[in-house]
């Protein structure tokens, strides 16, 4: 067992979380993780949240780093829960524990997602970020990472909403997925699925850098034909075997010049390449975004996007 230090205050918590320590170094696991529950839960009813946040962290980080994921995954949970109950704000100090325990935790651990679910939903119900924490959005991107036959998809959610510190990471596991696909033309959707994403979260920053990076990927992979001009100190590549590509770097600059009309005009000039690619949404969305082109139905991506991975809440 890897060593964990106590650092509670309180005297009675520290012999607790002795015996607790001497019991997981027995192997007494079941017993160790019954009692220390109910010791917290005693806290947890008479309102002394601290000190049962206190407890839960520290026993969480020794099962799980004695090789307890299940029941290190359990105390987690319960910390989650105990931060809800007392609407303990996000803070480098609640999220530091969050972060810590999910870092322990193992790939494969089949609970994962869902503490990382519920950490999710702490962080945007008493945070300050209305799709949660971007840097408890980093570790559990990375975490997910750590599995990809399992959790590419999940962590790709995360990563979107994550620290510039993700962007790499969320543009590595594109270009990877292209790369695997056997049809060099449906470059295109692989880059629309990063440059959409960040569009429907307004960084657009953001995801002009990501296109531009596929784009060079592209040219420097040498086996997509494309002809290259600049106007207005605007690089633009034509890819006639890819529309996609092209639709994409248009839309880019007339969201930035806001000019609804050409938009219209655009999204009907490439409308069946949009239609092909299953993009009517997406594209519907942009317009009433950023150029306030309003459209019949009820449509945002965004929100799907996020229900997806809070476990249909959260929002």
């Amino acid at each position: 067992m890897s060593d964990v230090a106590i650092t509670i205050k309180n005297p009675k918590l520290q012999r607790t979380l002795q015996r607790f320590k001497a019991k997981i170094a027995e192997g007494d696991y079941y017993e160790a993780h019954q009692t220390l529950r109910t010791i917290a839960n005693r806290n947890v009813k008479a309102k002394a949240y601290t000190d049962a946040i206190e407890l839960l962290y520290i026993a969480a980080q020794i099962l799980l780093k004695s090789s307890q994921p299940a029941t290190g995954s359990d105390l987690t949970s319960y910390l989650l829960e105990v931060y809800t109950e007392s609407q303990t704000p996000v803070d480098s100090n609640s999220k530091s524990k969050i972060i810590q325990l999910i870092s322990l935790f193992p790939s494969q651990e089949p609970t994962l997602k869902q503490v990382s679910i519920e950490a999710s939903n702490w962080s945007i119900k008493f945070g300050e970020y209305p799709f949660g924490d971007p840097f408890l959005h980093d570790v559990i991107g990375a975490k997910f990472l750590e599995n990809p036959s399992d959790l590419a998809y999940d962590a790709e959610r995360h990563l979107l909403l994550g620290t510039s510190a993700s962007v790499t990471l969320y543009f590595n596991l594109i270009w990877e997925w292209y790369l695997e696909d056997p049809s060099l033309e449906n470059a295109g959707l692989y880059a629309s699925r990063i440059v959409l994403n960040y569009l429907f979260i307004e960084n657009v920053k953001i995801a002009k850098e990501a296109l531009t990076k596929f784009i060079n990927n592209l040219i420097n992979h040498g086996k997509l034909q494309h002809e290259s001009i600049e106007e207005l100190n605007e690089k633009f590549h034509i890819f006639e075997s890819v529309p996609l590509l092209n639709l994409l770097q248009l839309t880019l600059i007339t969201i930035q010049t806001k000019n609804s009309q050409y938009y219209s005009k655009l999204k009907n000039h490439y409308n069946q390449v949009i239609t092909q690619s299953g993009l009517n949404d997406s594209f519907d969305y942009l317009g009433e975004l950023y150029l306030d082109i309003r459209v019949p139905k009820n449509i945002n991506p965004l929100q799907s996007l996020m229900s997806s991975f809070l476990g249909g809440g959260g929002i």
